[in-house]
């Protein structure tokens, strides 16, 4: 074969005059544009050889790079891999700096959609996970409605991933995913801290001193008595065992932490100031 005829260049042609022909020939005759797909192998096959400086050195020397491979020789696409008819056509020449003026967007193979939908949660609804029917929207201006199931302990701020539950409006290839983004809305009484719930008690200094009984409701809405002992510090914490969030991966629940603040009285009378001074003095 004659490689600087296949390309239509002369024998003298610079290695940009020969970039410059295989981009023409191979718009020209690509299989995705109705072109012929032997004789774009053949102008693929040409660029690699001339392209390459020692083989078009042999070529000029009137030696054919092919025939010193051996009888067994697999042609080879040289620097870039052609995929007929799996649009990558457009990528292709991007290479070449052509990024898209020939129209080629539209080949790219269709899919269905990945959809994103944001879901917020209580957190009554991370202790207990939640099922819910969620309305997608998806192209054609069609609604679908499915349901979804928010395990316990899920944190805000995590996505959940459902294959195959988003947009299936393209018929015959597969559905898109959904991707549900999880927002969980701020508790009145109870934080999160990992698999922990924490809230905050208020006692009085004469408490701390000589301990007391708190009753508190947990976040499922058990009834907890809890003892302060005696001596008890200001930001001291207590735990509850099994009464916190659970873990996503081993199904086991966090503890409660109930973090003691001591409220020092303000405005004392006279008479309790020097019972406290006695108190403070021994007497």
């Amino acid at each position: 074969m004659d490689y600087y005829s296949t390309l239509g260049v002369n024998r003298n042609a610079t290695e940009d005059d020969i970039k410059k022909a295989y981009r023409k020939m191979a718009m020209k005759h690509h299989p995705d544009r109705g072109g012929d797909e032997k004789q774009f192998k053949q102008i693929s096959e040409a660029y690699e050889i001339l392209s390459d400086p020692q083989k078009k050195q042999m070529v000029d020397m009137g030696v054919d790079p092919k025939a010193q491979q051996g009888g067994g020789h697999r042609h080879q696409q040289g620097p870039f891999e052609f995929h007929f008819n799996s649009g990558n056509f457009e990528d292709v020449f991007g290479q070449f700096g052509f990024g898209g003026p020939f129209g080629f967007g539209g080949r790219q193979p269709q899919r269905n959609k990945t959809i994103n939908i944001n879901v917020d949660l209580s957190l009554e609804d991370v202790l207990n996970g939640k099922e819910l029917d969620a309305e997608l929207a998806v192209p054609n201006s069609r609604k679908k409605i499915i349901n979804i199931s928010i395990p316990a302990g899920i944190e805000s701020g995590q996505q959940i991933r459902y294959q195959g539950m988003g947009d299936n409006s393209i018929p015959g290839i597969p559905p898109g995913d959904l991707i549900v983004n999880i927002r969980v809305a701020p508790h009145p009484v109870f934080r999160r801290e990992g698999d922990s719930l924490v809230i905050e008690k208020d006692i009085s200094v004469w408490d701390a001193l000589l301990g007391c009984n708190l009753t508190l409701q947990t976040l499922d809405g058990k009834s907890l008595n809890i003892t302060v002992p005696s001596g008890t510090q200001p930001e001291t914490v207590l735990s509850c065992r099994n009464e916190g969030i659970p873990n996503m991966r081993n199904r086991q629940r966090g503890n409660l932490l109930i973090k003691i603040k001591v409220i020092v009285p303000r405005n004392l009378t006279a008479n309790q100031i020097t019972a406290i001074e006695n108190l403070k003095n021994g007497i």
